[in-house]
C-alpha cells in the first residue's frame, strides 16, 4: 500500500502555506495603486475591521466546512500582528480553539481562505500554518491585503474563435519607438459572458500545503511529473468520482457564503488538476476573493471555480487535512496573486478540450475519456501531453514496455478539418515516455506557434496499446544485377519480418534520379532512423514564415511506422558542397525546406514512404551502378504511398 506524501514548501523559514483554499465575503474598498492604473474597487458584502484596529488579545471566530457543505465556526484569538517585507505586507498570528478544532486536530489544510471575524467584522482569512508543530496556531492574511489583487487587470479569453491571421508583408519601421511595449503588454481584456461548457465527471480531491494540488485520473508517475512541472506537491488519486453519479454541470446563479468550500481547477473532467479551499469574501458585483495565498501564482488566469463537498478532516502528525470532492462549475478565477485568488461568479471562459479513445488489444476493451484544460498557451503546452499519457497509463493499468499506435488530431480556428499525425511507439522499458516526447513537441509547436492563436484548441487521440512488441524488421534487400540508367525505373525486393512471425517479401520500385551517375546508394530504413537533419534551419539558410509552412515541416518529420526507400547519388552531396564553397550566395540562402526536398523526390519517383501498422526497425544500404551515357528515361512518377503489413 502506497503512502501519500504530504511535503511542504515554505512561505518563510518554518512557515508552511496551507492550500485549504477558501472564498469569503468582506466589505472594504481597494486602496490606490500609488499613482498607477486604477481599477474598480472591490467592496465586500461584509463590513471589515482595518488591520490598524487589530490588537493582541482580541477574540473572534473563523468559518469553514469540515463535512459536507455545512459551514461551522471555531474560536480564534489574536496573538500578534507580524510585519512582512513582501506580499502580503502583514500577517496576523492566531490561536484557534473549541470543539471544531478538537475534532479536526487543529487548523487543517483546506481551511485556507476561511474568513476570520472579530465583532462581526471581517479581519482576514487563514492562509498559513506549520508542519510538525502545534496545529492550533496559524497565520491570517489581512483582508486589506487580499482585496489588493483587484488592483490588477483581468484577462478573460473570449468564446469567439481566434481570428485567422492573413499573411502580410513585413512593414518597415523607422526606429524602435514604433514598438509600443507598454501598450502591447498592459492589456485589459474581458470576454463573452455566455457560452456552453462540455463537462463531465466529479473527482475526489485532497488539499495540500504551499500551493499543493490534487490530481485525479492519471497514473501516479505522470501526476508526479505534472507536480514537477508546476512546482507543486501532488496528491494523486487513481480514478475519478462523482456525487450521485451526476455529471459536472455549469451553474450560472450560484449563491456564495463566506466559509463555504470551493475548488479551483486547471483541468477538469475525467482528468482533474486543482485544489480545494475556502471562500473568503464576495462583492455585490459577483467578484470574490479566497485562499489567502496563491493557487499557482499565475497572475492573470482563467482557471475554473467549482463548488466543493468535504468528506471529512483527517488528523495527522504533520498537519490535519481535508479530503473532498469538486462539484459544479460556478465561475472563473481571474486573479492568482500572492495574497490569494479572485474571480467572478457566473462568468466563464473557453477551455482547451481533449478526448481519448483507448483500445487495449490484449484484453479487447475500449475506454473513452475526456477532459478540458484552462485556455492558456503555456498551461496547454505543459499539461496536455503529460495528461494524455497519464490517462493512457491509468486506463491501461500498467506502465513499462509495450507498443502503442497513436493518431492525434489537433483542431483550432486556423485548422479547418483538423491536423492529424499518426505514429507507432515501442519500448522495452517505458513506452509512455516515448509517446510523451511526441505529444509535448506537437502541443508546443501548435499552442505557442508565433503565427496564429488556435482558439478553441483541441486534440482528439485514438490509441491502440499492447504488451507485445509490434515491430517490423527490415531483413534484406535484393536489387537487380547490372548497370542502371538515369530516369530508369528499377524494382527490388524487401524482406520484412514481423516480431516472431514468418518473413515475407514485398516488391517496390523507384526511379533513378536523372542527375545521378556512377555509384549510387539504395537506402531502405525505418522512419526516423538515419533521417537527415534540417541543415537549412540549423545553418540559418531558411526560416519558417507561416503556420502552413510550419505544419508542412512537422509533416515532413518521419514517423516510426514508415518504411523509407530512396536512391541517392553522390552528386547530390557534392552539389551541395560545391554550392556552399563556390556557388551563388543567393542560391545558398534560398536552400529548400525539408518538406520541399522530400516532395520533389516523391514527385521524381526516387523516394517512397510506405506506412505500416508496426514500428519499423532496421537500415540497409545497397550500392548500385548508374551509367549516365544513355538516358533511358521512364517518365512515370513515383507510385502513391501504400500500406505494408
Amino acid at each position: 500500500m502506497k503512502r501519500m506524501k504530504f511535503a511542504v514548501s515554505l512561505f518563510s523559514p518554518f512557515i508552511v502555506l496551507f492550500c485549504v483554499m477558501t472564498l469569503s465575503v468582506t466589505a472594504c474598498a481597494a486602496p490606490s495603486t500609488g499613482g498607477g492604473r486604477k481599477y474598480e474597487p472591490f467592496i465586500p458584502t461584509d463590513p471589515i475591521m482595518p488591520l490598524s484596529q487589530v490588537k493582541p488579545g482580541m477574540k473572534g471566530e473563523c468559518r469553514t466546512v469540515i463535512r459536507g457543505s455545512d459551514i461551522v465556526t471555531f474560536k480564534a484569538e489574536v496573538l500578534d500582528v507580524i510585519p512582512n517585507s513582501g506580499v502580503p505586507a502583514n500577517l496576523i498570528f492566531i490561536r484557534a480553539s473549541g470543539p471544531v478544532i478538537d475534532q479536526t486536530g487543529g487548523i487543517a489544510a483546506g481551511m485556507s481562505g476561511s474568513p476570520f471575524y472579530i465583532d462581526g467584522k471581517l479581519v482576514g482569512a487563514i492562509g498559513y500554518g506549520w508542519h510538525f508543530s502545534r496545529h492550533d496556531m496559524g497565520l491570517v492574511t489581512p483582508i486589506e491585503d487580499m482585496i489588493e489583487i483587484w488592483n490588477n487587470p483581468e484577462i478573460i479569453p473570449s468564446f469567439d474563435p481566434a481570428p485567422i491571421v492573413a499573411e502580410k508583408p513585413p512593414s518597415a519601421a523607422s526606429d524602435d519607438k514604433e514598438l509600443d511595449w507598454e501598450r502591447i503588454l498592459s492589456r485589459d481584456i474581458t470576454g463573452s459572458e455566455t457560452g456552453a461548457l462540455s463537462l463531465d465527471i466529479l473527482t475526489p480531491s485532497v488539499d495540500s500545503f504551499a500551493g499543493g494540488i490534487f490530481i485525479s485520473g492519471l497514473s501516479q508517475r505522470m501526476a508526479d511529473k505534472i507536480g514537477g512541472i508546476l512546482g507543486k506537491e501532488v496528491f494523486a488519486f487513481g480514478g475519478g468520482g462523482s456525487i450521485g453519479d451526476r455529471p459536472k454541470m455549469v451553474k450560472y446563479d450560484a449563491k456564495l457564503k463566506p466559509g463555504m468550500a470551493m475548488g479551483a481547477s486547471l483541468a477538469w473532467g475525467d482528468v482533474e488538476i486543482g485544489a480545494i479551499g475556502t471562500l473568503t469574501a464576495v462583492a455585490h458585483d459577483g467578484r470574490f476573493v479566497a485562499f489567502a495565498h496563491p493557487f499557482m501564482d499565475l497572475g492573470p488566469t482563467a482557471a475554473v471555480l467549482t463548488e466543493a463537498r468535504i468528506s471529512g478532516v483527517i488528523p495527522g502528525l504533520s498537519s490535519p487535512f481535508k479530503i473532498g470532492t469538486t462539484g459544479d462549475i460556478i465561475g472563473i478565477v481571474t486573479q492568482d496573486r500572492p495574497q490569494g485568488i479572485g474571480g467572478r461568479i457566473g462568468r466563464f471562459a473557453p477551455a482547451a478540450g481533449c478526448n481519448i479513445s483507448l483500445t487495449d488489444v490484449d484484453s479487447g476493451r475500449t475506454y473513452k475519456r475526456g477532459f478540458q484544460v484552462v485556455q492558456d498557451k503555456y498551461l496547454i503546452t505543459n499539461l496536455i501531453g503529460v495528461s494524455i499519457v497519464g490517462c493512457i497509463e491509468n486506463l491501461w493499468g500498467r506502465s513499462g514496455g509495450g507498443s502503442a499506435k497513436i493518431t492525434a488530431t489537433y483542431s483550432g480556428s486556423a485548422l479547418p478539418g483538423g491536423w492529424k499525425r499518426t505514429n507507432v511507439f515501442v519500448s522495452e522499458t517505458d513506452v509512455a515516455s516515448e509517446m510523451l516526447k511526441e505529444f509535448n513537441l506537437l502541443t508546443q509547436v501548435l499552442s505557442v506557434n508565433q503565427f496564429q492563436e488556435l482558439r478553441p484548441f483541441g486534440v482528439d487521440v485514438e490509441v491502440e496499446v499492447t504488451q507485445e512488441p509490434r515491430v517490423l524488421y527490415i531483413e534484406d534487400v535484393v536489387v537487380p544485377k547490372g548497370v542502371l540508367h538515369p530516369g530508369e525505373r528499377v524494382s527490388f525486393d524487401i524482406t520484412l519480418r514481423p516480431w516472431r512471425k514468418d518473413p515475407y517479401v514485398r516488391t517496390y520500385s523507384l526511379v533513378v534520379p536523372k542527375n545521378v551517375t556512377g555509384i549510387a546508394e539504395l537506402l531502405v530504413r525505418g522512419g526516423g532512423i538515419g533521417e537527415e537533419n534540417a541543415e537549412y534551419m540549423e545553418a540559418g539558410w531558411r526560416s519558417i514564415s507561416s503556420l502552413p509552412i510550419l505544419l508542412n515541416e512537422v509533416d515532413a518529420k518521419e514517423t516510426n511506422d514508415q518504411i523509407v526507400i530512396e536512391i541517392r547519388g553522390q552528386e547530390a552531396l557534392a552539389d551541395q558542397i560545391k554550392r556552399s564553397q563556390n556557388g551563388n550566395p543567393e542560391d545558398l540562402m534560398n536552400d529548400k525546406l525539408k518538406s520541399e526536398i522530400r516532395q520533389e523526390k516523391m514527385d521524381e519517383g526516387s523516394m517512397r514512404i510506405i506506412r505500416t501498422n508496426y514500428y519499423v526497425d532496421g537500415l540497409i544500404q545497397k550500392l548500385i551502378s548508374v551509367d549516365g551515357s544513355s538516358n533511358n528515361t521512364d517518365d512515370s512518377a513515383g507510385e502513391p504511398e501504400e500500406a505494408a503489413g
